[in-house]
């Protein structure tokens, strides 16, 4: 009997780009600023005295987002300071939502990705991952490989969609 081989990961011709690949390795913390409020007012002894007392190491390699689940003003010293008690151990500091800061943390990954590498290539845009990439990044990821790709596919290899092709 033939031995079953994998001819999509032997192609040297198809190029996979999975944005799975640039997801948080240790995943997504969601910081919220509420118990830090004194009678809906965010005073600053409070805060350095938390920050302080926290164990930063717990955010390691995490993409750390902050926000206040409570109505308040927040005065904008928190954020640089928030920031700053996490900084040495996380990968990536925003405010927001879950998805909001997921959204920041890819367009910031992806706008270091060299597009020109897939100049001229078959790409497939790797889709059905386990973890929540949001849309906002399938679109970047797109609008760069549609200016360079020679074809650019969506999907998984045994089945994908035509995005884009350039017959050469």
């Amino acid at each position: 009997m033939e031995e079953i081989r994998n001819r999509v990961s032997e192609s040297k011709s198809l190029v996979v780009f999975d944005l799975e690949d640039y997801f948080p390795p240790a995943g997504i913390s969601e910081f919220d600023l509420a118990p830090m409020l004194d009678n809906g007012v965010m005073r600053e002894k409070k805060c350095r005295d938390f920050f302080a007392k926290m164990d930063p190491s717990i955010f390691r390699d995490q993409l750390v987002t902050f926000f206040c689940s409570k109505e308040a003003i927040l005065p904008q010293w928190i954020w640089p300071m928030a920031s700053n008690s996490v900084a040495k151990e996380a990968l990536y500091v925003t405010s927001g939502s879950k998805n909001e800061a997921l959204q920041a943390y890819y367009a910031q990954r992806l706008s270091r990705v060299h597009w020109s590498d897939f100049s001229g290539k078959k790409v497939l845009l790797k889709g059905c991952g386990q973890y929540p990439v949001p849309d906002s990044a399938y679109l970047q990821a797109a609008m760069h490989l549609s200016l360079t790709a020679q074809k650019l596919m969506y999907g998984e290899a045994c089945s994908n969609i035509l995005i884009k092709s350039n017959k050469k």
